[in-house]
């Protein structure tokens, strides 16, 4: 029978004071997933994976969003997911969150179902909750949209994508350390649930200097944009090399930096400007001071799901 092939980018939430709001979708990594299906008999989803995430669809990133759509359309049929993981789990770099798009990309294709990106959002969402307990569409709006977007409104799901007017790569700093499971359930709990009104307005001057800073170009805006007073300061624990890679960077004149996502990876967003190798250097002595290694992988804004029919 016919099949469909989805590709999903990694992908950095948050930039900053953007908490569930804005993302980032990246070329660094990617998850592919294939849709078929095995008959006409059964409601029902199949993983399989080069990887050992869960086969119970419920549990799995990829199989929860398909599940809802076969409930959604009343389709009977038996769907194979084969996930092949390329986003690697725990970083912070939307590696559920790619799953979920591919899959729901590629059984919208499969079944000619007509869906837009923000649908496909949608349900990917419950992929997320699926994994990590939450349904946070940043993640999941940045692998199916591409570039940076923001999650205007959560219920219903309404997603913008954020002009970019600033020439910029990136470079992410990412810890070889095992975060254990259920890192990301973990980070939302640490966020506090009271915050004072100074802070708020402080993160709200973050964020709009952020994306001002995108769309206009102006590489200062987005430099004071990649702040956070709130989530970041309240997860500095998960993630304590942070502020002195951050402060490397902005030393070297990189454009700016911030966690990426719940972390431990760092996104470093660059220029010819930007003193590069002195950032890869320092950032490895300071990872070295922690107790581990860091991988470092440049690379360049990501495109959206794409999706390709195999006979």
């Amino acid at each position: 029978m016919r099949s469909v092939k989805a590709t999903a980018f990694s992908s950095s939430a948050n930039l900053g004071a953007g908490y569930d709001i804005l993302s980032m979708s990246h070329s660094a990594f990617s998850d592919i997933v294939y849709a078929e299906i095995l008959n006409e008999r059964e409601r029902k989803v199949v993983i399989a994976s080069n990887t050992g995430i869960p086969l119970d669809p419920a549990r799995n990133s990829a199989g929860a969003p398909v599940e809802a759509i076969l409930r959604e359309f009343q389709l009977n049929y038996t769907v194979k997911l084969s996930v092949i993981k390329g986003v690697p789990p725990g970083l912070g770099l939307g590696s559920s969150g790619a799953s979920a798009v591919a899959a729901a990309a590629a059984v919208n294709e499969l079944f000619n179902l007509h869906l837009t990106l923000e649908d496909i959002v949608r349900f990917a969402v419950i992929g997320e909750k699926a994994v990590s307990g939450s349904p946070h569409p940043d993640n999941v709006a940045a692998s199916a949209f591409g570039g940076i977007v923001a999650v205007t409104s959560h219920d219903p799901i309404r997603v913008v994508r954020v002009p970019i007017n600033l020439d910029f790569k990136l470079m992410l700093v990412i810890p070889k350390v095992n975060t254990g499971e259920g890192k990301t359930k973990k980070a939302r709990e640490l966020v506090p649930r009271q915050v004072e009104v100074s802070k708020v307005v402080e993160n709200t001057r973050f964020l709009s200097s952020f994306i001002l800073g995108v769309v206009k170009g102006d590489r200062i805006l987005v430099r004071e944009g990649l702040n956070d007073n709130i989530v970041e300061k309240s997860r500095e624990p998960m993630y304590p090399h942070y502020p002195k890679i951050k402060e490397t960077a902005l030393k070297y004149d990189a454009v700016g930096a911030c966690v990426s996502g719940a972390g431990p990876t760092v996104l470093i967003l660059y220029d010819n400007s930007t003193r590069l190798e002195e950032i890869r250097k320092e950032s490895a002595q300071i990872c070295a001071q922690h107790g581990f290694s860091c991988d470092f992988i440049t690379t360049e804004i990501g495109e959206g799901v794409r999706v390709e029919g195999i006979n």
